[in-house]
C-alpha cells in the first residue's frame, strides 16, 4: 500500500503545479480507490471527467 501512498503524493504535487491535468485526477484517483478512498477516488475522476479524460466517466460508474 506504501506505493499507492507515494503516487498520491506525487500526482497531488503534480496536480497543484497543473490543476488543469485531468491524467493527474485520474491517477491519484486509481491509487486512492487502492487505499480503500473510494470518496477521494470519486473526487479526482469527477474532475477528471471534467477535464476531459476518456475512462473517467467508466470508473466512476464502476465504483459507486
Amino acid at each position: 500500500m506504501d506505493k499507492f501512498k507515494q503516487a498520491i503524493a506525487e500526482y497531488t504535487r503534480e496536480i497543484e503545479l497543473h490543476p488543469d491535468d485531468a491524467n493527474a485526477y485520474y491517477n491519484r484517483g486509481v491509487a486512492k480507490v487502492m487505499t480503500g478512498d473510494k470518496k477521494g477516488a470519486y473526487i479526482d475522476w469527477q474532475k477528471a471527467a471534467e477535464g476531459g479524460h476518456p475512462k473517467a466517466k467508466e470508473l466512476i460508474a464502476a465504483h459507486k
